[in-house]
């Protein structure tokens, strides 16, 4: 913690803009939310940093005669006239512009700088009339750290005059957004998953924050865990389901997995837990959700074997009509798999859905010599029995 806040101290040090006052904000501890700030809009990592110009927003032309800032854009360089959304690992500089009109000496500014959804910097002072004047661009107002470069994560910028807060977005409808995004990328990978209906773009940043983009680029946090080892869509593009998974000592077995199960909806940003493990969830599988269904098929357990017995088994959930709750089935309650002393069933591959509330999934079964037991099975969900192919 002490290295974090002198690090901040160190950026604050570093911020442009100098005839501002400079107030930290020390973050919270990161812990898991269960339920997201709706002002927590964020940006997310895109695969090619240079497919990320992004042009100012257009449509907006303001018809006040009030103080004004609007237009506001990300850039690594102040002469640009388009923005970007992300920039690469590394970056030293940040400059956020924008269009101002109506001004004069006397009005107090305010900027609001997040940093993972979390207060970081905060930056007030009054307007620099002689400067800047009445009309025109600002260029000159960037983070930067010459030293480290600037903290990978994801960047939220709120300005206001005279505590009134300011259309510096890009449009949601008929009015700007009062924000602008913007991120760092990490140096680790990160995974992302589109929608079945190629509208929505999930994105896993730094291993534990699931962040969401549309196709205007408009971008929100949904969720900050621990780790996130797994997401997938519904197919009606409106939840995703997702694994927070912790991790405890010996640091680096399966055994020291316990997982927790969650659906999010990204209209209403609200996000449910919907299962407790206590232990993996998804090892060699992931989650294999039904096309034809509300049905879900993965595996629990640590995936590990000795002697007999292999800690591997399935489970299917069944989602309520409104995906706030889950119907939990497990391996042993299904019918018509194969029973024998000391020995255990476990899935081997993949399965997949046949139809609605048919599953596939090639079983094994440990210390048998009966050849005919191994082989592909059918769960089916209403009668709760598996049958042999």
């Amino acid at each position: 913690m002490k290295k974090t806040v002198a690090f901040l101290i160190v950026i604050v040090s570093l911020i442009s803009g100098c005839t501002f006052n400079v107030q930290v904000l020390t973050p919270a501890p990161v812990v898991g939310s269960a339920t997201p700030t709706a002002t927590r809009q964020i940006a997310s990592p895109v695969a090619t940093i240079s497919a990320t110009a992004v042009p100012p927003p257009v449509g907006f032309t303001p018809t006040t005669s009030e103080p004004i800032f609007y237009g506001a854009y990300a850039s690594s360089d102040a002469r640009s006239v388009v923005g970007q959304s992300a920039f690469p690992a590394g970056t030293k500089e940040v400059f956020a512009i924008w269009t101002y009109q109506n001004m004069h000496a006397g009005v107090m500014i305010k900027r609001e700088w997040f940093l993972n959804g979390k207060p970081w910097l905060l930056r007030e002072g009054p307007w620099d009339f002689a400067k800047y004047g009445e009309d025109g661009v600002v260029r000159d107002i960037s983070i930067y750290e010459d030293v480290f470069s600037l903290p990978p994560g994801v960047y939220q910028l709120k300005i206001y005059i005279d505590n009134v807060s300011q259309p510096i977005g890009r449009f949601t409808g008929d009015q700007p957004e009062t924000w602008l995004n913007f991120e760092i990328l990490p140096t680790e990978s990160i995974s992302e998953s589109i929608s079945p209906d190629q509208q929505w773009r999930a994105v896993v940043l730094g291993g534990h924050i699931l962040i969401l983009r549309d196709t205007n680029g408009t971008p929100m946090e949904l969720f900050d865990g621990r780790e996130i080892p797994y997401f997938a869509w519904f197919p009606n593009s409106q939840h995703i389901l997702f694994i927070d998974r912790e991790r405890s000592e010996p640091a680096g077995t399966m055994a020291a997995i316990r997982d927790d199960l969650w659906i999010v909806d990204i209209l209403s940003q609200e996000t449910r837990l919907v299962y407790e493990s206590d232990t993996a969830l998804g090892i060699g599988s992931g989650f294999v959700i039904s096309p034809y269904s509300n049905h879900i098929a993965s595996t629990e357990g640590s995936g590990g074997g000795d002697a007999c017995f292999v800690d591997t088994r399935l489970i299917f959930f069944e989602t309520a009509s409104d995906y706030r709750s889950v119907k939990v089935l497990k391996q042993e309650q299904f019918s018509g798999l194969p029973t024998l002393p000391d020995s255990s069933v476990y899935p081997t591959a993949v399965g997949q859905w046949e139809d609605e509330g048919q599953f596939e999934v090639p079983l094994s079964v440990t210390c048998t010599l009966n050849k005919a037991l191994p082989g592909s099975y059918v769960f089916n969900m209403t009668q709760l029995s598996a049958v042999k192919k």
